[in-house]
């Protein structure tokens, strides 16, 4: 991956370096090394979105109690392009102050989110939902004496 960086760089300066090169090979560099700069893109996206994957497998695999979790509602599902892989949807939440954007793997944990109707608790680490409980309403006894 650096390496695409390198060979950008280096085309770059060798282009900008030395004046008795003609224009057509100084934009035939700068050309070249704008090239190697979008794989170089291309490669640390990928590797951003592998190392996405490891953490939510990883989230996935925790046990409740270690999960960071708030009590909140489900506010909506963003159709919104993801910039990480497609097997993540964008779910919105909101815990009383502020709206809490999470990615989502499970479709079990859409659905059950997107059918909830009141409050419930969101499990979640590093941005990545993992599980979602409904809170338990507690019935209303009026004190008629």
């Amino acid at each position: 991956m650096y390496y695409h960086l390198l060979v950008a760089i280096a085309a770059w300066v060798t282009a900008l370096t030395f004046p008795s090169l003609s224009d057509t090979f100084m934009g035939t560099f700068a050309i070249f090394g704008f090239i190697a700069f979008l794989l170089f893109i291309k490669a640390a996206h990928e590797q951003l979105n592998h190392q996405f994957l490891l953490r939510a497998e990883e989230a996935e695999n925790e046990i409740l109690p270690n999960l960071s979790s708030f009590k909140g509602t489900f506010v909506e599902i963003r159709d919104e392009q993801s910039s990480f892989s497609n097997e993540f949807t964008y779910l919105v939440f909101h815990n009383g102050e502020i709206e809490i954007p999470l990615f989502c793997r499970s479709l079990r944990v859409i659905q059950k989110a997107a059918q909830s109707e009141g409050e419930i608790i969101i499990y979640y680490k590093d941005y990545i939902l993992v599980e979602i409980e409904e809170v338990e309403k507690e019935p209303f006894i009026a004190n008629v004496r």
